[in-house]
């Protein structure tokens, strides 16, 4: 699973055992040490009572939840990309999305062998 936080978005791709493991398990988590005491760490989960998709942070870890529903359409259909937003107390509210990692079109050195068949032809 990747993490890429531009702004008020938060935007999770996932592999192909990326959602074996949220059908499976009901959660993907990651995390980077920075140091011996710094880790930083994403996660994200199916939880039976949400409604929608949603974000929290705390202790150094982001964990974006699904309602069951909105994970099978990820987990179960042809749909690439689920999303939401929530209310942050600014002007501008956070901006969920949640993907399939496409292969890239262009030339790359990342191993793509667990990654979603692009439907493009071209970039």
């Amino acid at each position: 699973m990747k993490i890429r936080i531009k702004d008020n978005s938060i935007r999770l791709r996932l592999t192909k055992t990326d959602v074996d493991d949220l059908r499976n398990k009901h959660v993907v988590a990651c995390r980077t040490v920075i140091s011996k005491k710094k880790l930083f760490q994403y996660e994200l989960r199916i939880l039976k009572d949400a409604t929608k998709i949603s974000a929290a942070f705390g202790n150094g870890k982001i964990t974006l939840t699904l309602s069951p529903e909105i994970a099978h359409v990820l987990t179960e259909t042809n749909e690439i990309t689920v999303k939401g937003e929530q209310n942050n107390g600014s002007n501008e509210k956070l901006s969920l999305l949640i993907e399939k990692d496409l292969q890239c079109l262009d030339e790359t050195e990342e191993d793509q062998s667990d990654m979603y068949d692009n439907p493009n032809s071209a970039c």
